[in-house]
């Protein structure tokens, strides 16, 4: 596997900052939940979703409980997602839709690590396409794949019915490995190598995507993941606190 070398500018070495590339990576897959902002994003959604009528409030104190299962590198996803979506089947997509705008500009756009826009951005610049990968809903991801201009977003995939969520698509929930397996997917069909591709990453269960490309950085990692981290050269990036949360 071919390294991406990072640069001798600002914010690059082992620890600290964002990075910065001598070369730009083929592409970028980015986790977002602990990674982008310090916080869950369907844990904020499903907050909203019960301020509004929408949701009970035992099914907000399950997505906090996943929420720190997949903190802890734990999360039984399959369990969430049919939870998940057994509990807003209800709701008109498009009605989902609107309120996951709302959700982003009034509580996952104010929790995004400081540097997280400008390094994108510059990353972007650089010819990079930037791709989140998240086991969050992909209508729940669309507006802050948008805010940051990715050029795609790989979350689990769903079937929408007459304009309801009613189950699960086809191939593997985007978690863990699944996470790998899409982004393999996206990479071959672009005709991109995945040994010149960044991947961005805070839990344990991202490794095997970490592990696959050729420039590896995680955020704010745990014990287990910095051990990995340092043993492998990844970088390392501690972004402070950010202006909400």
């Amino acid at each position: 596997m071919t390294a991406i070398a990072a640069s001798t500018g600002a914010g690059a070495g082992p620890e600290g900052g964002w990075p910065t590339f001598d070369k730009a990576p083929s592409a970028a897959f980015i986790d977002v939940d602990g990674t982008l902002l310090a916080e869950t994003t369907t844990y904020l959604f499903a907050r909203i979703l019960m301020r509004r009528g929408l949701l009970r409030r035992s099914s907000l104190l399950r997505a906090l409980y996943h929420g720190l299962q997949h903190r802890f590198g734990r999360l039984d996803y399959g369990a969430l997602i049919a939870y998940g979506l057994k509990s807003i089947a209800s709701i008109p997509v498009v009605e989902l839709e609107r309120i996951a705008y709302e959700n982003f500009a009034e509580h996952v756009k104010p929790r995004l690590y400081p540097g997280v826009v400008d390094h994108f951005n510059a990353l972007r610049k650089m010819g990079t396409p930037l791709v989140l990968v998240s086991s969050s809903p992909g209508l729940v991801i669309e507006p802050l794949r948008i805010f940051l201009g990715c050029a795609d977003a790989l979350t689990t995939k769903v079937v929408i019915n007459k304009g309801r969520l009613v189950g699960v698509g086809g191939g593997p929930p985007c978690y863990g490995e699944g996470k790998l397996f899409w982004a393999e997917e996206w990479a071959a069909r672009y005709d991109l190598p995945m040994a010149e591709a960044a991947a961005y990453a805070d839990n344990w269960s991202d490794r095997a995507l970490l592990d696959r490309v050729g420039r590896g950085v995680v955020v704010h990692p745990g014990s287990r993941l910095l051990k990995l981290a340092r043993s492998r050269g990844w970088d390392v990036v501690r972004p402070g606190r950010p202006s909400k949360g």
